[in-house]
């Protein structure tokens, strides 16, 4: 019984942040002036509090509750959508949010929210609303007798035995059934069905002029066990009709006159349920989906690693004993562990959108806090990147949008100073490229000032004059990623603190991704992010400095060649090697690592890419091209720089994993 609550309690805090986050961009659509968006946030407020009341949260309930009465009063039109009014649902939204954590945290949600309810009791009338609330009651609930009467369609539900919240789950059903027509009556009530003692099963009587869509929507549930929607006949319908209605004759006869010359057949009884769909189409099997944790995923994976690893030492095996049946075994092994890989890996990838979600409502309130007016424009969403790399991106992007919106864009009155339209834009993309996943942010804002960005960077000692002096335009706007920077005289609270821009470098490059700038002078500034789609299993070259393999990420690599010294040019004491025309700084690994011994005659130039600039690194040989599993470094070996972590060969050697841009940085 212990595991069951507990099993509820995380199915309600997942399902509930779901919402939440869909809430917050609905009513930013609200705000825009979708008025459909009412229903979709109505909606998942009633599912939370349908949630929080079964699960004994009084305090998310009541919040819901009033929140609820708000949005009937929007639905009926008794409320007229302004900023303000928005400001203040956003905030109500912000304290259930903050409720949804102390049940995390604490497993109560006791808090004071009184000035929240208050705020919304005050934006309409508390009187109006309830009587408003109890004609729409009594409308909607007339006796059984007519609702035949008035509906057109009755829907019998039966739910699954083992669905948790039966009357939860039946409450989102009707509130999805309700996009598609009316609700007439609902059998058991609302009230009823929050009962303990809701076995499952409720009738809808509605009208719609889309039974397709509920059939659909019906067939997809995979916690319905059983469903019927039967059409009522009209007969039935007009014999319980009472007679007072005999002035209206001639126009009732009008209308049935009319509804004879619609192709169904209205004296039939239309049954659909998943035993009898139509004979010309097959029955969509339904795909079933469990929970898993995010723990247990990560266990799978690690355990995947370990057999890639073991594949590749029986491949080792089979390879110097000649084992001609031991090969043929691996070979398939090889393409079932590679098949596995995929899976797992697959199952590991999340949508952009966890992320990109949470920028219009961030856009929308820091606009309005510094009396900016701002467009923010998303592409993408569907994009998929490892959840681990997705959580170590969170905090970068959300610090570039936000810089966007308080360093990047005018003030409305700056902008039309400039020729420029009064409201500013933010364009945040994302797309897969080949081999890795491209996310780019853009703003059409004052763009950087190479010079005010060298002389903040003098001013506060990151470089010197001399040092400035000998920068290119592009160099000097790449300053602004190294630690300190900022062109803010005082830090304020939309940003200059906390992640700054060199630690959402710093992090992609952990990644094995890269970073670029794009900028110009008060016409933007563009920032783009390459990273690899996964990082737990990568492909690496391989490569051997002396007598050890160490192995570099294949996507920092941009090519290889062979070298001999007289490929290689000494200028002010540093080395640089020619290549298709342009000259290229050279780091010889040997030197770096402290590796003695004869080099060999002909080495070989691996070529890599940061900030937009090449650079090559030297090694003796290229030793492979291979799937590699990262370890990562713990302890005080995670404090040694150069090296992003560990891979174990198929012959037990454990190989330092070269972090290429650490490297260059000396």
């Amino acid at each position: 019984m212990v595991d069951d609550i507990e099993n509820f309690k995380e199915e309600f805090l997942q399902e509930a942040r779901e919402y939440i986050e869909n809430i917050n961009l609905e009513f930013i659509k609200l705000e825009k002036g979708d008025l459909q968006s009412v229903n979709e946030i109505f909606r998942a407020v009633h599912t939370i509090k349908g949630m929080a009341g079964f699960m004994g949260y009084k305090k998310i309930e009541e919040l819901c509750h009033v929140l609820e009465a708000v949005l009937g009063a929007i639905k009926d039109g008794k409320i007229e959508i302004s900023s303000d009014l928005v400001d203040v649902l956003l905030n109500s939204v912000d304290t259930l949010q903050e409720l949804i954590d102390l049940v995390e945290s604490s497993d109560t949600d006791e808090k004071d929210i009184d000035d929240v309810i208050v705020n919304l009791r005050a934006i309409i009338d508390s009187e109006k609303r309830k009587e408003k609330a109890d004609d729409i009651r009594d409308k909607q609930l007339p006796d059984e007798e007519e609702s035949e009467i008035n509906a057109g369609f009755k829907v019998e539900v039966q739910l699954a035995e083992e669905t948790p919240m039966k009357s939860v789950r039946a409450l989102v059903v009707i509130e999805t059934l309700k996009e598609f027509g009316k609700i007439v009556k609902i059998i058991p009530s609302e009230e009823e069905m929050e009962k303990e003692n809701f076995d499952g099963k409720f009738i809808i009587y509605m009208n719609t002029d889309n039974i397709e869509k509920v059939e659909t929507v019906l067939s997809k549930d995979s916690e319905i066990e059983k469903y019927n929607i039967q059409k009522i006949e009209k007969e039935k319908r007009a014999k319980k009709a009472p007679k007072k209605v005999k002035k209206s004759k001639k126009k009732d006869e009008k209308v049935e006159e009319e509804q004879r010359t619609d192709k169904v057949d209205s004296q039939k009884i239309i049954k659909v349920n998943q035993d009898a769909l139509s004979k010309n189409a097959k029955p969509e099997k339904k795909v079933e989906f469990i929970k898993i944790s995010t723990v247990q995923l990560d266990k799978i994976m690690n355990l995947v690693g370990e057999l890639v690893i073991n594949k590749g030492r029986l491949l080792k095996i089979s390879t110097d004993y000649d084992i001609p049946e031991l090969a043929e075994a691996v070979s398939i092994l090889d393409k079932i562990v590679s098949s596995l890989q995929d899976e797992v890996m697959q199952v590991r990838m999340e949508k952009i959108e966890k992320v990109f979600s949470k920028f219009p409502r961030m856009v929308r309130d820091l606009s309005r806090k510094l009396g900016k007016e701002v467009e923010l424009e998303m592409e993408g969403l569907d994009t998929e990147l490892d959840r681990s790399v997705l959580e170590q991106m969170n905090d970068p992007l959300i610090h570039i949008v936000r810089n966007c919106v308080d360093h990047g864009i005018e003030t409305p009155e700056e902008r039309v100073a400039k020729g420029k339209s009064r409201v500013g834009k933010i364009k945040i993309s994302a797309w897969r490229d080949k081999n890795n996943v491209i996310i780019e942010i853009e703003d059409d804002g004052k763009g950087i000032d190479p010079e005010k960005v060298k002389e903040k960077a003098i001013e506060r000692g990151l470089i010197s004059r001399e040092e400035a002096e000998k920068m290119s335009e592009e160099e000097l706007k790449m300053l602004i990623f190294m630690p300190g920077f900022s062109t803010k005289e005082q830090p304020t609270e939309v940003s200059g603190r906390g992640v700054g821009m060199d630690v959402v470098k710093t992090t992609v490059e952990k990644l094995g991704g890269t970073v670029k700038l794009y900028s110009e002078k008060d016409k933007g500034t563009k920032i783009r992010i390459q990273l690899p789609p996964t990082v737990a299993i990568i492909k690496s070259l391989l490569i051997k400095v002396g007598s050890e393999i160490y192995a570099i990420p294949i996507s920092n690599v941009v090519g290889a060649i062979y070298l001999t010294d007289s490929d290689v040019e000494n200028i002010h004491g540093s080395e640089f090697s020619l290549v298709r025309g342009k000259l290229i700084p050279v780091f010889r690994l040997r030197q770096l690592f402290g590796v003695n011994g004869t080099k060999p005659e002909k080495e070989v130039g691996i070529i890599v890419e940061k900030e937009n600039e090449q650079f090559m690194l030297v090694a003796d040989a290229i030793a492979d091209l291979q799937e590699i599993v990262i370890k990562p470094l713990y302890g005080y070996l995670a404090k040694i720089k150069g090296f992003n972590g560990v891979t174990i060969l198929g012959d037990g050697r454990v190989v330092p994993i070269i972090d290429v841009f650490t490297i260059i940085e000396g």
